[in-house]
């Protein structure tokens, strides 16, 4: 695995179409090679650059659309009337409401509603936030350069010879985001064939424009027929600033939460921001029978499918321990740049969402 950060020495473009002040971005880029016959558990470790950047004035309006949250810009940004509808989304820069992001569901002008999705806005006037495009399957793998060959292919992804099971070739999977428990199925599974992507069970119908969430994991499956490895390059915008995480839980039962940092650098366990927070409860014992929040990390160079843990971990007694390591100290274990994990959160008795602030190490 290569990772690099660099500045981008001149001034970014991000945000000037809507007259918004340029700045200097620094990008890079994060690249894994995926074996062959294989499960490689990824995250999106950069994002699309900030298309504006821009502060709130005054209160959210809360109460005109339920759910919702219509936010009042400041100055005279210009935006074009939905042009961030359903495909970007708002993540604040300073303020209480620092870290969160929000889908933008319509924009006018000067406003942006976004999705609370069940989360409370605390934000006042002044506050900043940014205006940032998901990532959809064609920008990151674009169809068009995927061929049937591992060898040949202009991207990760083995393009299919048809659209029948025999004919699969490089599946991509996204996880349940919203069923309760552990152990989940993928909700969906895509792969490209005919220069398109497309959707397990949906034919011919093109599915390049599906979004994925910048702080959520998918798998890359390279199934027997793929028998050589390919490569995943992930280059953008390197997230500088807080970044909130939402944890679900369940009232009486574990949940698992399928998590990809949105960081380009390699994390040790002591540099999450997880142990003594809110966001991750401390085991009471090393036994099974106390343990509480868990993390699961996965080795990418393993060559398996629906492959286990290479490691588990749990915090406890003032240290991050690995399952079957009794006492030892393993909190400068690391968490790999463009890897994902799943964090497996302990029943709550309440089904109450834990917010977890990460921030950057570099």
């Amino acid at each position: 695995m290569k990772t690099t950060i660099y500045s981008l020495l001149a001034a970014a473009a991000c945000g000037m179409a809507f007259g918004q002040t340029a700045y200097t971005t620094p990008v890079g880029y994060v690249t894994q090679t995926l074996p062959a016959n294989s499960d490689s558990i990824l995250s999106l470790p950069v994002r699309k650059s900030a298309v504006a950047a821009s502060a709130v004035s005054g209160a959210p309006d809360t109460t005109t659309i339920p759910g919702s949250a219509i936010l009042t810009m400041s100055g005279t940004p210009g935006y074009t009337v939905n042009a961030f509808q359903n495909t970007h989304y708002a993540k604040f820069t300073s303020g209480t409401d620092l870290g969160k992001y929000f889908v933008i569901t319509a924009n006018a002008a000067d406003t942006l509603t976004v999705n609370l999705n069940g989360a409370i806005l605390n934000a006042v006037s002044t506050d900043t936030l940014e205006v940032i495009k998901f990532w959809t399957l064609n920008e990151l793998f674009s169809p068009t350069a995927s061929t049937t060959d591992p060898l040949t292919t202009g991207n990760a992804i083995v393009a299919s010879t048809s659209t029948l099971a025999a004919g699969r070739r490089t599946s991509l999977f996204v996880p349940d985001l919203t069923s309760p428990g552990s152990n989940l199925a993928p909700s969906a599974t895509y792969y490209v064939h005919g220069g398109l992507w497309k959707k397990q069970g949906q034919g011919n119908t093109d599915f390049g424009a599906t979004q994925l969430w910048p702080d959520i994991y998918f798998i890359i499956r390279h199934p027997s027929t793929v028998t050589a490895a390919t490569t995943y390059t992930a280059s953008g915008e390197v997230e500088t600033k807080q970044f909130d995480i939402a944890l679900r839980t369940q009232a009486a039962i574990a949940q698992d939460n399928f998590i990809g940092l949105p960081r380009p650098v390699d994390i040790t366990l002591n540099a999450l921001n997880l142990a003594n927070t809110s966001a991750f409860l401390t085991s009471t014992s090393t036994l099974a029978a106390g343990r509480r929040d868990q993390i699961f990390v996965y080795d990418n160079a393993v060559i398996s499918q629906n492959k286990s843990p290479a490691a588990t971990y749990y915090y406890h007694a003032g240290l991050w321990k690995k399952q079957g390591q009794g006492n030892t100290d393993f909190g400068t274990d690391v968490i790999k740049a463009g890897a994902g994990v799943i964090i497996r959160k302990y029943q709550s008795g309440t089904g109450a969402t834990a917010n977890w602030d990460n921030n950057p190490t570099y």
